[in-house]
């Protein structure tokens, strides 16, 4: 069968391009949707669930994946659209997809065919919106996504190392959506099927519009009651006024808190966010995640080799969205919300069933899970009127609301049912799970123990993060104390099951502000202690828009405002590194090098607490 003959025959795949929209018989899309990432027609990537939620309303919806942004022919391929270009960067951030914690350039792209890196311009959003409107001036533009709701307003931007105004204000895009798109997009769509444009979506909630300086009588559009960000030039001489920025974005970006409009002044323009929209039900959230996916990259993949990021989720179930854990680093906590939306137990087990049906299903589910797997059937237990008046920022810190839901029983019962589907011979999960919640709730020996003998691929993802009571304190995470704790509870279920080639997949976070050289080596020494050399070392990259990206730039604790250390000289950051994966050969001398400035030469010898045997011939720093 010809490449032709496959492209005609996959007839379920959105359309992206101009033959395929031959085919359907469309003149012209509604709406046209670009995308930093391989374009791959799967619930677990937003931009198919964007588009398959307003093709399910009635409008022909088309893609653009990784278009070549020197010129503009790639953006002009699908024609004009009719309503509005929808762009986003992709899954992630586009400057952490396209560069290291070092910053230099990534080798390989887990989001490309083929892995290839450089499919992708830096700060995505900005160049596909300004090549839209280079083709069609007089047509609106949405920008959506991670990397959107992330820089919406003022941000610090760890590769410039400097204050990036936000992407409204920065760029041509007319309507900015924030957090998960789904309703909010639609809501846009409907106004600008009804002629309106984008100052008409003012009204709609979870969006960032702009304000031109030039307009009359600007000052009157505002809403009645806002509250006032510091402006664009406060922010270059006070970096007090960025931390103050940014409690401010945070105590008005939760739907339910008493939220207000945030305003944010800048020498041409004014940026005006909307209170953020109410979390899908669960009903809603059935709904689209039964929408007619194909499962499957587009075919013009066929021959440009695999997605790896694909690979890893094709034959996953999402459960839920959010997570309550309020880490400080996390680049999703702002997108994903503090507040679990969740899939009804059947409509899981629809999908389960679905898969299993699967031409190439070989009986295994890769996952089932969320951001955090173990949140599923957790959440708030106070009705709607009253979370209204919570004014807790989060729901574990400094410690556990008395009215969050701490039982494991649903997400137990779920994975019990989808293993016993037809079809369905293993089900694993790849998404981490939390200690704490293990750990507070009465019922947590009996989950991990049946986690441990059913539903792990031979080990167990923890994101420990840090051990240092210092640095868990700035991560807001668990303390060692827990950490050690499940750690004895896990080899104890190991034993009692002879299960011995089961083991844990620490995750570890290094030079995170707060972090010192003797912090590390606290990682290194517990690392050594319990037998952990397995684990995954995430360099720390100060996402846009969080609380640590905020520590990195001011200094400041932005809850407490305590003066907090912060390791930026890449030496010291690649010695932290190096201590927490002390026991490889290359790291050796590195390892020495911080031993010997801690002052800890006494963990080199043959002690059973020492890093090293002996000191190394060679300083990488000589």
């Amino acid at each position: 069968m010809s490449n032709f003959e496959g492209e005609r025959r996959s007839f379920r795949h959105p359309p992206m391009s101009k033959r395929e929209l031959e085919w359907r018989g469309w003149n012209q899309l509604d709406v046209i949707l670009i995308t930093g990432d391989a374009f791959i027609d799967h619930p677990s990537f937003e931009v198919a669930v964007i588009g398959r939620v307003l093709e399910s309303y009635g409008l022909k919806v088309g893609f653009i994946a990784q278009p070549d942004w020197h010129d503009t022919r790639d953006f002009t391929q699908l024609g004009k659209p009719r309503l509005f270009f929808g762009v986003t960067a992709g899954k992630n951030d586009s400057m952490v997809a396209n560069y290291r914690p070092t910053k230099r350039p990534r080798k390989i792209d887990f989001f490309s065919p083929g892995r290839l890196p450089g499919l992708r311009p830096d700060r995505s959003s900005l160049v596909y919106a300004e090549n839209c409107k280079r083709v069609y001036p007089d047509v609106p533009v949405v920008i959506t996504g991670v990397e959107g709701t992330s820089r919406r307003f003022a941000h610090y931007d760890f590769w410039d190392d400097n204050i990036r105004r936000g992407l409204l204000a920065d760029g041509v895009a007319d309507l900015l959506v924030y957090g998960h798109p789904e309703r909010t997009i639609t809501q846009v769509a409907k106004v600008f099927a009804q002629g309106g444009n984008p100052v008409d979506c003012n009204s709609i909630r979870g969006v960032v519009y702009k304000l031109e300086r030039g307009d009359n009588g600007v000052e009157k559009q505002l809403p009645p009651e806002f509250v006032d960000l510091p402006g664009w030039e406060e922010l270059q001489t006070s970096k007090k006024s960025f931390l103050d920025m940014y409690l401010a974005i945070e105590d008005n970006s939760d739907y339910y808190r008493p939220s207000k409009p945030l305003v944010q002044q800048y020498n041409d323009c004014i940026l005006v966010q909307t209170p953020p929209q109410r979390p899908l039900s669960t009903k809603e959230m059935d709904r689209i995640y039964e929408l007619p996916y194909s499962r499957t990259p587009h075919p013009k993949y066929r021959e440009a080799g695999p997605i790896p990021s694909f690979e890893t989720v094709k034959y996953g179930l999402i459960t839920h969205r959010g997570c309550f854990g309020d880490c400080n680093f996390c680049g999703f906590r702002q997108h994903e919300g503090r507040y679990i939306s969740q899939r009804s137990r059947q409509s899981i087990l629809n999908e389960a069933t679905m898969v299993a049906g699967l031409r190439y299903f070989r009986g295994w589910i890769s996952n089932v899970g969320g951001p955090m797997a173990n949140m599923y059937g957790m959440g708030c237990t106070l009705d709607e009127e009253e979370r209204m008046n919570c004014q807790r920022r989060s729901c574990l810190h400094p410690e556990p609301c008395e009215h969050l839901n701490i039982s494991h029983e649903q997400y137990l019962e779920l994975l019990r049912a989808v293993r016993r589907v037809d079809g369905v011979e293993r089900c694993y999960l790849s998404s981490p799970l939390r200690v704490d919640l293990i750990m507070m709730d009465p019922q947590g020996e009996e989950f991990l123990t049946e986690v441990m003998q059913h539903f792990l691929p031979g080990h167990l993802k923890m994101p420990f993060e840090h051990v240092s009571d210092e640095v868990t304190r700035r991560v807001q995470k668990y303390d060692r104390e827990q950490i050690k704790t499940f750690i004895e509870r896990f080899d104890q279920i190991k034993q009692q099951q002879g299960m011995s080639d089961l083991y844990i997949t620490p995750y570890f976070i290094s030079a995170h502000p707060g972090s010192r050289l003797e912090d590390a080596i606290e990682v290194a020494t517990f690392i050594k202690q319990h037998d952990l050399p397995a684990c995954q070392i995430q360099d720390f990259v100060p996402m846009p828009g969080t609380a640590s990206a905020c520590m990195h730039f001011t200094g400041l604790d932005p809850y407490t405002e305590e003066p907090v250390y912060r390791p930026l000289a890449y030496r010291e950051r690649k010695l932290q590194r190096s201590l927490f994966q002390y026991y490889k050969p290359q790291n050796e001398r590195y390892v020495y090098d911080a031993l010997r400035e801690a002052d800890r030469l006494d963990l080199v010898g043959n002690g059973p607490e020492c890093l090293l045997e002996n000191e190394p011939a060679w300083s990488p720093f000589e």
